[in-house]
């Protein structure tokens, strides 16, 4: 993704009553998500905020739909075999096999919620503003950030915050946000589009 992200420190309240396992009465019943979003980012300290938009789609599991529309046109889809990842820019698209690929993605640690304890440490950090805090930290090491915090009002997540290896983090605040909607099979199909160069990454043809 071209982002550059940034941290963020939030202040929580000591007096909150949220645990750890409202996650799950949060989203462990979520089969599918669409929403719109503004991903904020920043490099350093220093760095000046980039700002894009664009619309998160997720069927449960392991199936999503990430488009950014604003400033640039890039598209994440994964259909359950494969990730594809779209370039409009560069003209480029490329294809991974999604089986045990931890791609550094909002919609990867949605696509299954279901399952999230099993592959985080989940940790309420209580409310703040209304909004109620939990921090997902990796099991495993191979996932390309350190940890996740999700904000949920009135028990609707919105927003989305990572913070990668390296110690930068990137903001998505949702709108719109819909669960359990229908969603058309086709938004989780991919398509390269005429005249692109094609990476293959997946080595096998199944």
């Amino acid at each position: 993704m071209k982002t550059v992200l940034s941290g963020l420190v939030i202040g929580v309240s000591l007096a909150s009553t949220v645990h750890a396992s409202d996650l799950q009465s949060y989203l462990g019943k979520v089969k599918s998500l669409r929403a719109d979003f503004a991903q904020t980012a920043q490099g350093d300290a220093n760095a000046k905020r980039q700002t894009s938009y664009g619309t998160l789609s997720v069927q449960s599991p392991n199936k999503f739909h990430l488009e950014y529309n604003k400033p640039y046109k890039q598209i994440y889809v994964a259909d359950g075999q494969r990730l594809w990842s779209y370039d409009a820019d560069l003209e480029q698209v490329t294809v991974k096999l999604q089986q045990g690929l931890l791609a550094n993605s909002p919609a990867t640690v949605l696509s299954n919620p279901a399952d999230l304890d099993k592959a985080y440490k989940v940790e309420a950090l209580g409310m703040s503003n209304s909004t109620d805090w939990f921090v997902l930290t990796p099991k495993g090491n191979d996932s390309g950030f350190e940890s996740v915090k999700l904000g949920f009002n009135k028990q609707k997540l919105t927003v989305f915050e990572m913070r990668d290896s390296f110690g930068q983090t990137t903001r998505l605040t949702f709108t719109t946000m819909q669960y359990n909607s229908t969603i058309n099979t086709n938004s989780f199909r991919f398509t390269p589009p005429a005249g692109v160069d094609v990476i293959d990454d997946t080595q096998t043809n199944p």
